[in-house]
């Protein structure tokens, strides 16, 4: 049976300071999304009148090429008007992508006290921040996300501070 999520206050103590995340909402088995994550009607989207963008994915490999400023003034406009673009021919082996998704889903598959040690708020690591919501106290409708933020400096400070599951990760780069 899903916990009772009737007030932000329990919903808030639940997902962020018990360290449950989004993830945890979801396990739990809830039918309905809580209302705190419902944007404000004047923010949604409206489905009747959005466009579908088509923008095809910025080939990176041009870039040591003469279409270099091509593929920056692609970046800049796809940057500018969405926020986000996909990239191909990046040179990230495959392996290490895969290697990073799956060291992701490790991590996010702890236990909610063991995710919950590195909350941004109380990390042991400044180079660990675990959280949900960037700025949920703050936020009118909270993000339906969880995010792990780990810093890289060398390996050997990475090696002590970053989550044990996540150490494997270091097998796949050198």
């Amino acid at each position: 049976m899903a916990p009772s999520f009737d007030n932000e206050s329990s919903l808030f103590n639940f997902v962020v300071r018990d360290g449950n995340g989004v993830k945890g909402i979801v396990d739990s088995g809830i039918s309905k999304v809580p209302q705190a994550y419902i944007q404000p009607h004047a923010e949604q989207i409206d489905k009747k009148s959005a466009s579908k963008c088509e923008i095809p994915p910025i080939d990176l490999s041009k870039l040591d090429g003469p279409d270099h400023d091509e593929v920056v003034n692609q970046i800049v406009r796809a940057a500018e008007t969405l926020g986000f673009f996909q990239v191909v021919n990046h040179g990230v082996p495959v392996q290490l992508l895969d290697s990073l998704k799956q060291t992701a889903h490790n991590f996010f598959s702890l236990p909610a006290e063991r995710k919950a040690v590195y909350r941004k708020e109380v990390s042991p690591s400044p180079l660990v921040k675990y959280g949900t919501s960037f700025v949920p106290e703050k936020e009118r409708a909270l993000e339906w996300k969880d995010y792990i933020s780990m810093a890289y400096t060398n390996d050997d400070e990475a090696l002590q501070q970053w989550p044990g599951c996540c150490s494997s990760i270091f097998e796949d780069i050198t």
